[in-house]
């Protein structure tokens, strides 16, 4: 299995042990099974809780299923992110049932700001873990990526695998059409250019809804991955595809989202 890029699938240059592991992670972001009231406390950054299950195929095999949630932390704008892996028979060859991520941000008006990271391929080695650490007081990044510690200076507007897809779906949300991200992958800080491709008729559990087809891609990178958010269910993703040279590699199909009352 495979995760997109900014939004689902792992970006294209994440190590090879994270590459296997989907998380909804791009998954996926946020989305709504119904027009629920937004309580207050979410009001302001327009992003709200949820539940998100997602059917993960690699060049037409099945690789089993993922799931992502992202819920209120325990103070007012704290935000938790996490996705685990439900491989198949198949899938289990490459990831193991025991990965996991997870991101805590804050999450405000302005924007979504990282504050921790963590990735566990399930090994019981922990040589392909990743662990971040955001201290923005200090305008320092800090932890440990596939065994080798690392630290950087922080930039406006930095993200990891995890809170850009909160920070796509509150783009959209605001009307607004990203052109890029800088995303931490692999340890390193890289941007990303993102996309509108235009939109597309995509079959959901919900029925047939219209979803705009976004696509990102770093610079002198061979992949490409394409996410279709769908307005209508809040910018939930509802299908994303990773290709390689052009060719469709990994594919996400939403086959579930729920969202407490």
């Amino acid at each position: 299995m495979t995760r997109p890029g900014t939004g689902l699938f792992d970006h294209d240059d994440a190590s090879d042990a994270r590459r296997p592991f989907v998380r909804g992670g791009v998954l996926v972001t946020l989305g709504a099974v119904a027009l629920f009231g937004v309580p207050t406390s979410y009001a302001d950054p327009g992003l709200r809780p949820y539940t998100a299950r997602y059917h993960v195929s690699y060049r037409g095999l099945s690789g089993g299923e993922i799931e992502s949630s992202f819920r209120p932390g325990p103070q007012p704008g704290l935000w938790h992110y996490e996705t685990r892996a439900y491989p198949s028979f198949l899938g289990r060859l490459a990831v193991s049932s025991q990965a996991h991520e997870s991101s805590t941000m804050q999450v405000s008006a302005d924007g979504v700001r990282p504050l921790s990271f963590s990735f566990d391929d399930g090994a019981s080695d922990r040589k392909k873990d990743i662990k971040l650490n955001y201290d923005w007081t200090a305008g320092k990044l800090t932890g440990v990526a596939e065994g080798k510690p690392i630290e950087f200076e922080l930039v406006a507007g930095v993200q990891d695998t995890a809170s850009v897809q909160a920070a796509m779906i509150q783009q959209r949300l605001a009307g607004r059409k990203p052109q890029s991200f800088k995303i931490v992958t692999g340890g390193k800080l890289r941007e990303y250019r993102y996309w509108l491709e235009g939109t597309q008729q995509v079959m959901t559990p919900f029925g047939q809804v219209e979803a705009e087809v976004w696509a990102n891609q770093r610079d002198g990178s061979t992949r490409v991955s394409k996410v279709w958010h769908a307005p209508s269910l809040g910018y939930v993703p509802v299908q994303a595809i990773q290709y390689r040279k052009g060719n469709p590699e990994v594919q996400m199909k939403l086959v579930r989202l729920e969202r407490p009352n």
